[in-house]
């Protein structure tokens, strides 16, 4: 009876001891579900035996960082787009010095283009030319790019620092890490575009968007400002950036009491619509002056291009809905993959988190509480992440497509990126601790860590890799012009003046009235024939010279010239002046290009001696003879080589490759078969031989 009764105490003691440890293991395994999911949150000061916080430099070191990769790609980088040049350096050229190329964009008929954005730097060159000291046309351009440079830096500075302290610490190391070796901030940092300064901007509006410090109505205030003047001043297509930040703030209402929602959407409108009336008041007073009539620039173009009044964007080009995709993945590489991977990895996020909500048992207090916590901030990250995929959704419906329209994402596909890498630790974690419910966990994150290392830094590495294929390859437009610009200096006195007045003294800034090349020489004309779009604005030009088309083989409209001020008698004569040589359709302009050399004194023309067919002449003008075709002889001055993308293979032409590999590269394919790793041509500057 004893024994009997012994055996049924046994059992029930083994029962209770395995329900023990049944619940030992369920809870320790909700409080590796709670632990892994609570790593993404940011974690000011670390409990004794966690990891410490990421170490995040500070804005001063952050901005000085930024400056050195900016200030180089000022000074290295190629104009990407000639849209930058005709439509931005040109007449930014016009302003300062009163002569320089017109598009139709900026015929008074049309008025696409704001003189607003452009009087800001003009504003800014002024103060570089008399203040600081540059004196020739090529110190400023290169003045101005510095000046870009450092506003891109310090935005940089401020967008890294905002996610350290409204999102986590290495979140904000990543973006950093990532904004520093993507290529496409290498050239679109220091761009003179409305989509950079809308970048710029974004980047500052964003920042203050997840501050939380001095007050709901100072962060609105912040950001409405740097939203408003993103899309009015510069491009009003930034204004998709604002659209999460404006949802945020309208889903902080609904979720507020009703007098105190509405309060706030009343305070935001009323903000959002007084930035904006001071914009637009400021832009059509400025615009209206120079076009002589009442002009809203920002409604013509939004009207032109999506509402197709007067004309189709299509005209211009048109790519298929992967471009953007495409080109990330150029200018971005892996982080554009890790940047279209944050999206899904959120939701996949989101998912887990209501899967640990509901198997939480209602005892579990403190574990139901982090779950709720986990909740709150993963969907404020949403907000967060979403500028890049709405921005790349939207650009990609557009049947017009062009790599500058996604840069005023680019800051946001590097964020993305980096909050993509840091959710794959707290879900590896979470799934390691499914896997291996009760057994010993395995440091995930430390391999996660690893691994987020070990992308950057390839990541940065082909950045690199490709910032030097820009300069390397595509810098002989500057190279070439460098020669033109000294075309205008006295016989005998051709020494070139240097790109920036180091250490100016203040007997030069006392006589900065003049530029080096203003008034040496007589004057010239510059010719360029389908290589038209390699011009790197008048600013190459000296004074008292020209550039001039030669027709070739281009069916579109090439950009005409302003009457010049010394012809019309003042700047908004020649800016107002109507005239009949422009159209919105993309026809040939038959008064915007030569028909002969004969006005010509200097040539500019590329030339690909390595190809199998053709003259091996690049824009016609120019033969293998030194003769044009039209009776003209012309002498080589100086040539700078030139990347044949077209007889290039794609690595090879993407990604800078050494000479010597590759060499070995084409050896190894035996020898001329096929098309060649590089295929180099050149751009040479020709003078008229003298008879």
């Amino acid at each position: 009876m004893h024994k009997r009764q012994g055996l049924k105490q046994e059992r029930a003691d083994k029962r209770e001891a395995k329900q023990v440890r049944k619940a030992a293991r369920r809870a320790h395994s909700e409080r590796q579900k709670t632990s892994a999911l609570a790593q993404l949150q940011p974690t000011p000061t670390a409990p004794r035996g966690q990891p410490q916080p990421s170490y995040v430099p500070s804005l001063g070191l952050l901005f000085r960082i930024f400056s050195l990769v900016r200030i180089t790609s000022a000074l290295s980088a190629p104009i990407q787009d000639c849209d930058e040049v005709f439509n931005y350096w040109e007449p930014l050229h016009m302003l300062q010095f009163g002569t320089g190329k017109q598009t139709w964009e900026y015929a008074p008929q049309y008025a696409l283009r704001s003189y607003g954005f452009l009087k800001l730097h003009q504003g800014l060159a002024a103060l570089l030319h008399f203040g600081v000291g540059f004196r020739s046309k090529t110190q400023l351009f290169y003045a101005l790019r510095i000046a870009l440079a450092l506003a891109c830096a310090g935005s940089e500075a401020v967008f890294v620092r905002r996610i350290a302290e409204g999102v986590g610490r290495r979140v904000a190391l990543h973006t950093a890490v990532a904004l520093f070796g993507m290529a496409g901030m290498y050239h679109q940092g220091v761009a003179l575009l409305p989509s950079s300064f809308a970048m710029h901007l974004g980047m500052l509006g964003s920042a203050a968007a997840m501050g939380r410090g001095g007050g709901w109505m100072r962060r609105a205030a912040c950001a409405l400002a740097a939203f408003v003047a993103a899309a009015a001043v510069g491009w009003p297509y930034a204004a998709v950036v604002a659209v999460p930040f404006v949802a945020e703030e309208l889903a902080a209402a609904a979720r507020s009491r009703a007098g105190d929602g509405l309060r706030r959407l009343a305070a935001m409108a009323g903000l959002g619509l007084a930035f904006l009336a001071a914009a637009l008041l400021a832009l059509y007073a400025v615009d209206t002056h120079y076009y002589g009539r009442p002009v809203v620039a920002a409604w013509n173009q939004v009207a032109y291009n999506v509402l197709r009044r007067g004309g189709d964007s299509a005209l211009y080009g048109t790519e298929p809905w992967y471009f953007y995709v495409q080109n990330g993945l150029l200018n971005g590489n892996l982080v554009m993959l890790l940047a279209l991977a944050a999206l899904p990895l959120w939701a996949v996020y989101y998912a887990v988190l209501l899967a640990s909500a509901r198997s939480t048992s209602p005892d579990e207090q403190a574990a139901r509480a982090a779950v709720r916590a986990l909740f709150r901030g993963h969907r404020l990250l949403l907000f967060r992440i979403l500028p890049f995929p709405l921005a790349l959704l939207v650009f990609s419906l557009q049947a017009h497509k062009e790599e500058r329209f996604l840069s005023i994402v680019y800051p946001h596909m590097c964020f993305s990126a980096a909050v993509a890498l840091s959710l794959l630790g707290p879900l590896g974690t979470w799934a390691v601790g499914l896997l291996r419910s009760g057994g010993r966990p395995l440091g995930v994150r430390r391999w996660v860590d690893r691994l987020s290392v070990s992308v950057l830094c390839v990541a940065t590495a082909v950045g690199f890799a490709r910032m030097a294929a820009l300069g390397k390859y595509y810098g002989a437009p500057v190279r070439v012009f460098s020669s033109v610009a000294l075309l205008g200096t006295q016989a005998g006195d051709m020494q070139q003046a240097p790109l920036l007045p180091l250490g100016p003294s203040v007997k030069m800034l006392g006589r900065t009235g003049q530029t080096e090349d203003s008034g040496s020489g007589s004057g010239g004309t510059v010719c360029m024939g389908d290589a038209w779009h390699y011009f790197p604005s008048s600013y190459w030009l000296p004074r008292g010279f020209s550039v001039q088309f030669v027709r070739g083989g281009f069916g579109g409209q090439l950009p005409g010239s302003y009457v010049a001020v010394s012809q019309s008698g003042s700047l908004r004569r020649s800016t107002s002046m109507a005239r009949a040589d422009f159209n919105a359709a993309n026809r040939w302009e038959p008064t915007h290009a030569l028909n002969t050399t004969e006005p010509c004194d200097y040539v500019v023309d590329t030339e690909y001696p390595d190809r199998r067919s053709g003259s091996g002449s690049g824009s016609g003008i120019v033969g293998s003879n030194g003769e044009d075709g039209h009776g003209g002889r012309w002498e080589r001055v100086e040539c700078a080589e030139f990347l044949d993308a077209a007889e290039s293979r794609v690595l090879a032409r993407v990604l800078y490759v050494p000479r010597r590999l590759v060499r070995v590269l084409e050896a190894l394919q035996g020898g001329g078969e096929g098309r060649r790793w590089q295929s180099w041509g050149r751009m040479c500057l020709f003078r008229r031989r003298q008879e």
